[in-house]
C-alpha cells in the first residue's frame, strides 16, 4: 500500500529536482595556475546562478580576477583546489565599482575592488575546504601611503546588500586589502575559516562586518596584520544581533590594529552582541577588546565572556567621543555607549605599561559597564602615579595613544556606573600606581 502511494505521488508531482554541478573545466578553465581562468569560471557562475546548483573547482590552481556571483548558488572550492587572485592592476581584472547601499555609507569610497563580488545577491554559499589566495604582495598594492585609501586594493570577498550568505571551511590568504567585507547585509554566517593576511602592509583585516543584521562568526582561526575581527557602521543601517564564538585572533605582533573591535567607523549602531570563547593574542602595541563610538553610533547590550588575552598591549579600550564625521543628509551627532559587560576574562604577558581605559567625554558619560571575574596580570614596573591623561584629541583613536596613566589596571573617566565584581588585577613587577583610578565617575560598584 505504501509503495502504491509513493508511485502515485511520483506520477502526480514528479521526482524532486537534483541540484546541478557546474564544473568550471567544462566551461574552459585550465586550473594550471598560469592561464587566466576568469572568463571560464564566470561562464560557469552565470550558468549556475538561480538554479540552486554548485560551481565546482577541484584538482588545480585557478588564476582569476574579479568573479561576480549570482543568487541561489554555491561556489565549491574543493580541498584539491586553490582560487588564485591575479596580480594585476588592470581595470578589466579588478574593475572599480561604487557599492550600492540603502543609506549613504562611508564605505562607498573604500570598498571598490574585490576578487569575489556578491552585489545584492541572496542564498549564496562559498565552501569546500580549499584555498583562496589573493597574492596581495603585488608591488602596486604594497605602497599604501601612495594610494591613500583602500579603494584601489582588492579584498578577497565583498558582499553588499546581500541576504543569507554562508562562507565556511576555507583557507583565506594574503588579501591586498581587507580579507572580506560584508556591507548592509543580513543573515551572514562565517564558519571554520582559516585566515592569514601575513605581515604585509596596513588595512589587511581578517573579517569586516559593516552595517549588517544577524551575523554568526564561529570556529575561525585568524592571523591578521590589522584588526582581526572588526565591526563598522558607516550608515544608519547599523549592526545588530551578532554572535561571535570560539575564534582565535592572532595579531602577529604588528603595531597596527586590534584583535576584536567595534569601530572606528561608527555612524549608526552596534546592538545586541554575544561574544564568547575568544583567544586574543599578539596585539603587541594595541588592544584585545575595543568598543568605540566615534561618529554618533548608539552602542547597547554587548556581552563578552570566557576570553583569554596573551601578549597584548592592553586588555580593554572603551571610548565614547565625537570627531564630527558623518555622511550626506545626516548632521554630526554625539553617540552613546551603555550596558557593556565583560565576564570571565583572563589576561597575562602584557607588553605595555598602560592600563585598560574606559572613557567618555565631558558631559557625555558612558552608561553601565561591568567587569565580572576578570583576572589580569599587567606588566607593571612604573614608579610614579603622577601621570596626567589627555582627553580625546580628535585623532585616530587607539588606547596606546593615551600612554601611561596614574592607574596600573584601569583608568575610568566620564562614566556613569562601573562595576568590578570578583576581579583580580595585579602587576608582574612592583608598580607605584593603584590598580584603579576614576575621574568624573558617578558610581563604582561594589562599594
Amino acid at each position: 500500500m505504501h509503495h502504491l502511494l509513493a508511485c502515485l505521488f511520483l506520477l502526480l508531482f514528479g521526482c524532486p529536482a537534483v541540484a546541478q554541478t557546474f564544473d568550471v573545466r567544462k566551461y574552459g578553465a585550465k586550473g594550471d595556475g598560469t592561464t587566466n581562468d576568469r572568463q571560464a569560471i564566470q561562464r560557469a557562475i552565470d550558468a549556475c546562478q538561480g538554479t540552486g546548483g554548485t560551481v565546482l573547482l577541484k584538482n588545480g590552481t585557478f588564476l582569476t580576477g574579479q568573479l561576480v556571483l549570482g543568487s541561489r548558488m554555491t561556489l565549491h572550492i574543493d580541498t584539491t583546489a586553490t582560487l588564485l587572485g591575479i596580480q594585476s592592476d588592470r581595470e578589466e581584472e579588478y574593475p572599480h565599482h561604487l557599492i550600492e547601499t540603502q543609506f549613504p555609507n562611508r564605505m562607498e569610497q573604500d570598498c571598490q575592488r574585490r576578487l569575489i563580488y556578491g552585489n545584492h545577491v541572496r542564498d549564496v554559499t562559498i565552501t569546500g575546504g580549499g584555498t583562496i589566495d589573493g597574492q596581495g604582495d603585488f608591488e602596486p598594492w604594497m605602497h599604501v601611503k601612495e594610494l591613500g585609501t583602500e579603494k584601489d586594493r582588492p579584498s578577497l570577498f565583498a558582499f553588499v546588500g546581500a541576504r543569507n550568505i554562508t562562507v565556511s571551511d576555507l583557507t583565506l590568504l594574503d588579501p591586498a586589502c581587507w580579507t572580506q567585507v560584508y556591507i548592509e547585509s543580513d543573515s551572514i554566517t562565517l564558519q571554520r575559516l582559516t585566515i592569514n593576511s601575513h605581515k604585509l602592509t596596513p588595512n589587511r583585516d581578517g573579517i569586516d562586518i559593516v552595517d549588517c543584521h544577524g551575523v554568526l562568526i564561529e570556529d575561525c582561526d585568524i592571523r591578521s596584520e590589522d584588526d582581526g575581527i572588526c565591526f563598522k557602521s558607516g550608515s544608519e543601517y547599523g549592526v545588530r544581533d551578532v554572535v561571535v564564538r570560539r575564534c582565535v585572533i592572532d595579531k602577529l605582533n604588528v603595531n597596527a590594529g586590534n584583535c576584536f573591535k567595534l569601530g572606528t567607523d561608527g555612524l549608526g549602531s552596534f546592538m545586541n552582541f554575544e561574544v564568547s570563547d575568544l583567544t586574543l593574542k599578539n596585539a603587541f602595541q594595541n588592544s584585545a577588546l575595543v568598543v568605540e563610538s566615534m561618529d554618533g553610533a548608539v552602542i547597547d547590550n554587548l556581552r563578552f565572556s570566557d576570553c583569554t588575552i596573551d601578549n597584548c598591549g592592553q586588555a580593554f579600550f572603551v571610548l565614547l567621543a565625537n570627531r564630527n564625521r558623518t555622511v550626506p543628509g545626516r548632521p554630526p551627532r554625539m553617540g552613546t555607549i551603555s550596558n557593556v559587560h565583560f565576564r570571565n576574562i583572563e589576561g597575562k604577558n602584557f607588553t605595555q605599561t598602560y592600563p585598560s581605559i574606559v572613557m567618555g567625554m565631558p558631559g557625555h558619560r558612558i552608561q553601565n559597564v561591568t567587569f565580572e571575574n576578570v583576572q589580569l596580570q599587567h606588566k607593571g614596573g612604573v614608579n610614579t602615579n603622577q601621570q596626567s591623561v589627555m582627553e580625546y584629541d580628535g585623532t585616530y583613536p587607539e588606547g596606546s595613544k593615551f600612554g601611561d596613566t596614574p592607574a596600573s589596571g584601569f583608568f575610568v573617566r566620564h562614566v556613569d556606573t562601573v562595576s568590578f565584581q570578583n576581579c583580580d588585577i595585579t602587576t608582574a613587577q612592583p608598580d607605584a600606581r593603584p590598580w584603579l583610578v576614576t575621574e568624573d565617575v558617578g558610581e563604582v560598584l561594589p562599594r
